[in-house]
């Protein structure tokens, strides 16, 4: 995949400074530039974004240049978080001489743990990654990177780094997207991480609709385990998740927003043994196979406190543990296990009467589904269109 052609972060600073003073020449002089070369760089910049930013009769921004002026603000102090640990007196120096090579070299690394993958993703040489990483650690002055053994791995300052970079560039990318709408032509991207519980009927129905809205608009979706995707969050590399919210998230980078509960049944396949049963003990649950979910989720603390109740001489038969919803429907067609679901995730099994719920009350079963979004996100008007369709889909689904 080609890396994207980005402005020069020099041209990107002049347009900031020449926004906040007002003037061409007090922005060329704090960039210690000549004024030909601040005009000429801003000609660029516009170009690049085939926007016009600042009116030159005048100096005032254009509704384009006021748009860039509130994401290119964003990425500059994003970038000097990135900067934090280093001493004040350095920051401003270090900024004005890094580029989009040594951000998209320490973000590339930081996604694929080595230097010839970030290469690859990047269509570049592994010497030119390699020399961009090291030239951003020596004029930052501060260890990114580490050797373990015969591998290299990011110190925790590099994943510091990594994360404010990471968040550097998809502020461009949301300039980008801003600008389009700008102009009402809504060609952007949306990146959802999804969890189990609303893969198949809350995230696809709203991005079934916004599809229709907005035919060039594009929709990434990401699975994974909740860890990994709240990492891909807090790095940019996704804008929200959705699936079930944890009970005691603690973080400076992320928040939640519930939007409904929902409760977890015994499922099997419709002609399953315990169908035939008038009432349903412990003790026939201890009798079959189980698919679980992944350790520490909430359908796990569920199950856990299910098979709490089980007889003491039944062990209980975890036979698999997985998180892909095709496998597990997979698994209670063809045989007799059992799983704990939501109605929601299975309502076209139940409409077609493949699968069905084991009448058996669950303990504690009650979580909240919800979005999980970065602290001080600014979304594009897509994203926050794609909000409020989550929120507006999800009345009435406790």
């Amino acid at each position: 995949m080609p890396t994207p052609i980005h402005p020069n972060l020099r041209h990107i600073r002049l347009f900031v400074a020449c926004a906040e003073t007002g003037s061409l020449t007090s922005a060329a002089t704090t960039l210690g530039i000549t004024q030909p070369a601040a005009s000429q760089a801003l000609r660029r910049l516009e170009k690049l974004l085939n926007a016009t930013l600042i009116e030159r009769d005048t100096m005032a921004l254009t509704a384009e240049g006021k748009i860039a002026l509130k994401r290119f603000g964003r990425l500059c102090d994003l970038i000097r978080q990135a900067c934090a640990p280093i001493a004040k007196a350095a920051i401003g120096v270090i900024e004005t001489r890094l580029t989009w090579p040594h951000l998209h070299a320490i973000t590339g690394f930081a996604e694929h743990s080595s230097f010839s993958a970030a290469a690859r993703m990047l269509s570049l040489s592994e010497p030119a990654v390699q020399r961009a990483a090291r030239e951003a650690e020596a004029m930052m002055g501060i260890s990114l990177f580490e050797n373990s053994g015969r591998n290299v791995r990011l110190t925790t300052m590099g994943l510091s780094a990594a994360r404010w970079f990471g968040l550097a560039l998809s502020e461009f990318e949301s300039l980008r997207d801003e600008l389009l709408e700008a102009r009402n032509h809504y060609a952007g991207r949306i990146s959802i991480g999804t969890l189990p519980l609303t893969r198949t009927f809350l995230v696809p129905d709203v991005i079934a609709v916004l599809a229709s809205r907005y035919p060039h608009a594009r929709f990434e979706i990401m699975e994974g385990s909740y860890e990994v995707l709240v990492d891909n969050l807090e790095r940019g590399r996704i804008d929200i998740l959705v699936g079930a919210l944890r009970r005691n998230l603690v973080s400076k980078t992320v928040h939640q927003e519930p939007l409904f509960d929902f409760e977890l049944s015994i499922v099997g396949r419709v002609d399953h043994p315990l169908k035939r049963h008038r009432e349903i003990a412990p003790d026939d649950l201890a009798d079959y196979p189980w698919i679980v979910a992944r350790r520490d989720t909430p359908s796990r603390e569920t199950f856990n406190a299910m098979a709490a109740t089980f007889p003491a001489g039944k062990p209980v038969r975890q036979s698999v543990e997985t998180g892909s919803l095709n496998a597990i429907r997979g698994l209670l067609l063809k045989s007799n296990h059992l799983a704990l679901l939501s109605r929601h995730q299975i309502r076209y099994e139940l409409e077609a009467g493949f699968l069905s719920v084991i009448d058996h009350p669950l303990p504690d079963s009650r979580r909240p589904v919800g979005v999980t979004l970065r602290r001080h996100w600014l979304p594009t008007a897509l994203q926050a269109e794609f909000l409020a369709l989550l929120r507006e889909h999800s009345i009435g689904l406790d």
